[in-house]
């Protein structure tokens, strides 16, 4: 019967191990080699003073943003500005043509002197027929018709004045000036171009960028602490010193503004569990924009004895954040700690660890609880 494929594939497999087994000198192979040491980089829990910062994106906004438009009617007849130009408060921007109003004014004038010269004549017979009425040669009728015409003089002078004040605030109006400080926009008042107090587009756009905020929104568990932060300035005697605020931008890396908290909002919305924060900056240079997006830190103090660990040494679990620990006999172990915040790099440990702790910083990936571990050089 012949032999099966299967059964000479075996037999065949079985002499090859047989001749390797005995060139080899009949000796059992070799013993596998104990682990090695895994290579680490490690460093050690140390308390530290660190800062207490919050960190948000923010965005830059106007103090004041004016619409200038006219209150009269009237032709364009200057424009005084040019498109970005810096202008102060007060200065005139546009002048409009008043020639109406001041036609309005020299016609009130005109009545006013009219209307006096009446007054004048009712109150000169008002006086005469009371000197007649005690001489009895009057009736007490004409000594009343004679103060109503009076009274009703003094109040033709009165709105005659009223005329000529309305006639020259018109013309005041025609002059078109800054309400706040700032920088303009574009033009729509061209010269030529009629203006009306019913227009919808404005002439032009004044921004006020001296000063400037930055608002920006926190999550609400940062509200007690900057409303302790608040509270120890007060009573350190800091009253009116509002906490530090400093923007950095990363489209300029050299953006780095220095503000005051100036606004907490009265509420938290609830919808995204954050509160409002907006703080002042003066931006001398104007290198806060209006409407440009930044990195802002608020600044709520420093934590005198914060224990602290490089937060490279930090793992993300499952469970949560944990560290590698080396013990005295350089064993490595899991260890869960709570870390509060991290600043430039610094992890600030809450719990797990405490000072004097060797944590792992490089090499967690080849490591494992109980294996052996040798100080290696940081990789760079």
């Amino acid at each position: 019967m012949m032999m099966s494929r299967t059964t000479l594939i075996v037999l065949t497999l079985a002499a090859i191990a047989g001749a390797g087994w005995y060139f080899s000198g009949g000796k059992p192979p070799p013993p596998q080699a104990e682990n090695r040491a895994v290579p680490v980089v490690t460093a050690t829990a140390t308390p530290r003073p660190i800062p207490i910062r919050v960190e948000a994106v923010g965005n830059v906004q106007a103090v004041a943003v004016v619409h200038v438009r006219p209150r009269v009617e009237g032709e364009v007849l200057q424009v005084h500005i040019e498109e970005g130009q810096e202008v102060t408060q007060g200065q005139t921007l546009f002048t409009l043509d008043s020639r109406i109003a001041e036609a309005n004014k020299r016609q009130a004038e005109a009545n006013l002197a009219r209307d006096k010269a009446q007054l004048d004549r009712a109150l000169a017979d008002l006086a005469r027929y009371q000197e007649l009425l005690k001489a009895g040669t009057a009736t007490k009728q004409k000594v009343e018709q004679a103060q109503a015409d009076a009274a009703q003089a003094q109040a033709a002078v009165k709105a005659d004045q009223a005329a000529i004040d309305n006639a020259k605030l018109t013309m005041g109006y025609a002059t078109i000036k800054a309400l706040v400080p700032g920088r303009t926009g574009v033009i729509n008042a061209k010269l030529g171009s009629l203006a009306k107090p019913g227009d919808s587009q404005s002439m032009v756009t004044i921004t006020q960028m001296r000063p400037i905020n930055v608002a920006f929104s926190v999550a609400e568990t940062h509200l007690p602490r900057i409303r302790a932060a608040m509270t120890a300035q007060s009573s350190n005697g800091s009253t009116g010193q509002p906490l530090e605020v400093t923007v950095t931008s990363t489209a300029d890396s050299s953006l780095n503004a220095v503000g005051k908290l100036s606004f907490i909002d009265s509420a938290i919305d609830t919808a995204t569990g954050t509160i409002g924060l907006k703080a002042s900056f003066a931006n001398d240079d104007t290198r806060l924009w209006p409407g440009q997006f930044v990195n802002v830190t608020l600044v709520l103090g420093t934590e005198e004895q914060a224990l602290t660990i490089p937060a490279e040494a930090v793992q993300n679990g499952q469970s949560g954040t944990y560290v590698f620990l080396v013990d005295d006999t350089a064993k490595a172990d899991i260890r869960a700690v709570g870390i509060d915040r991290v600043v430039d790099g610094i992890a600030v440990v809450t719990k797990g660890l405490k000072a004097g702790d060797k944590v792992v910083t490089q090499g967690q990936m080849r490591l494992a609880p109980g294996l052996t571990v040798a100080e290696a050089k940081a990789a760079p």
